[in-house]
């Protein structure tokens, strides 16, 4: 039986290693990266019983990946450690969902500009006594799916923090959403600021918070000139240009029925040829003379949907300069909420909300 153990620890740090993988095996590359000290770890003792079985094959093919795994978590490890975190291995370990943790929210719906009624959930600091800062968080799901309680773990967490977290929805696709869904952002924003007697909130102290697509709509909405202008804006993997998105993985394929680029054609309704426009409008990267003066964007160096090279160009202005690049860290890494990339985002969110607020 631990034949079977070994070669499928093998096979999934042969999975992590490829840069490219089929989109079927993008969750089992992510999981794999992320998970990279407790497989090392059931590596090891694998190799140990092959070792003591006298099978020496499947020890050294346990070792090797062993190896592997531990220059993995080392990598991420150090980095963690370069930018000022503590990840903890206990965490690490055994702390795989954040969401099994967080509070119910006080639920709420807002109404969009155009009469549509959104819901959306609100997590509370243990002190409320006080007005405080909030942030806004946006939900990913490549703007077809997800809901106001995907971000639920981030959002119980910030509270722990001490901000005030709500947690939005907006419009999905189908049909075309791309005119719609950055408004319904915006107005999200307009509802906690007309409430933050309410909600205990300081109205000049609010922040956006966006994952995958919800980033990428968190960067778009703070640079629309929409009042109130949020006071920070973090980006968790988010597209900043969609064309070059669009392009790198038109030319990454490896599917042969375009899955990869259909949530962003879906979004906007037609190819750049058929939609230059919107393309163009859609991608924060086109909004830098209105960016907001405070953007954190936090991706993985190994995100096989949003490759870093679509984020880069948005981070050009000198005053956007908080921009890092989690080691061995694949698209929604976060998923594994212990992971040594998820402890260390979360430490770098903290600390650029911990700064942004406190500057005037």
């Amino acid at each position: 039986m631990y034949q079977a153990g070994i070669v499928l620890i093998a096979a999934l740090a042969v999975v992590s290693l490829l840069p490219s993988p089929a989109s079927v095996l993008w969750v089992v590359r992510a999981l794999t990266l992320s998970l990279a000290p407790p497989l090392a770890l059931l590596a090891s003792a694998l190799a140990v019983v092959a070792l003591v079985d006298g099978n020496l094959v499947f020890a050294v093919i346990a070792a090797v990946t062993t190896g592997a795994q531990v220059c993995v978590a080392g990598a991420q490890w150090g980095q963690g450690l370069a930018l000022g975190s503590r990840p903890s291995l206990f965490s690490a370990f055994f702390d795989l969902a954040g969401f099994l943790r967080a509070r119910a929210p006080e639920t709420h719906e807002l109404v969009t500009r155009d009469g549509v009624p959104l819901p959306l959930g609100v997590w509370y600091p243990a002190d409320r006594t006080t007005t405080g800062p909030a942030v806004v968080l946006v939900h990913g799901g490549g703007w077809t799916g997800g809901n106001w309680r995907q971000l639920r773990a981030y959002a119980n967490w910030l509270a722990d923090n001490g901000y005030r977290a709500v947690c939005i929805s907006y419009r999905l696709t189908p049909p075309a959403r791309w005119d719609v869904a950055p408004f319904d952002v915006v107005d999200a924003m307009r509802w906690v600021a007309a409430r933050a007697g309410e909600l205990g909130v300081d109205p000049d102290r609010i922040a956006l918070f966006g994952s995958s697509a919800g980033g990428h709509l968190a960067l778009l909405a703070a640079s629309l000139d929409e009042h109130p202008l949020p006071r920070a804006v973090v980006s968790v993997y988010g597209p900043a240009d969609l064309l070059s998105l669009y392009e790198t993985l038109r030319r990454r394929r490896v599917s042969p029925v375009d899955r990869e680029v259909s949530p962003l054609v879906d979004f906007l309704g037609g190819t750049p040829r058929d939609v230059a426009h919107r393309w163009e409008w859609s991608s924060p990267v086109a909004h830098l003379g209105s960016a907001p003066a405070r953007v954190c964007v936090v991706t993985g160096a190994n995100d096989q949907w949003v490759p870093l090279e679509t984020i880069t160009p948005y981070m050009v202005a000198p005053e956007l300069p908080t921009l890092v690049s989690l080691k061995h860290a694949d698209h929604c890494f976060d998923l594994v909420w212990g992971s040594i990339p998820a402890q260390t985002a979360r430490f770098v969110v903290l600390e650029f909300l911990r700064q942004a607020f406190e500057d005037r």
